[in-house]
């Protein structure tokens, strides 16, 4: 078994009762449901500063987009996801 450690950390009100009650669903303990979504949390922002230094590489290797380039690609992935720009930089 892994050793353990513990943390004290302070959340909203409603996100503490939403964990309670999705834990209570599961038949969870709260600490067994943060570490997965903390997990899984570690592992998306892992992933995506990873994407983001293989971007660099290659946009140092091939050039760099221009400002209609990007708004072209804002644009698109706008259209596919229903988001703007400044919402998906926020996130």
């Amino acid at each position: 078994m892994a050793e353990k450690v513990k943390f004290s950390v302070s959340i909203d009100a409603e996100l503490g009762t939403a964990l309670r009650q999705f834990a209570a669903a599961e038949d969870e303990q709260i600490s067994a449901v943060i570490s997965r979504a903390l997990e899984q949390y570690l592992s998306n922002r892992r992933l995506l500063r990873e994407g983001l230094r293989a971007m660099e590489e290659h946009f140092d290797e091939h050039g760099w987009p221009t400002p209609d380039e990007v708004a072209a690609a804002d644009e698109r992935i706008a259209a596919l996801f229903g988001e703007t720009p400044e919402e998906r930089r926020s996130a």
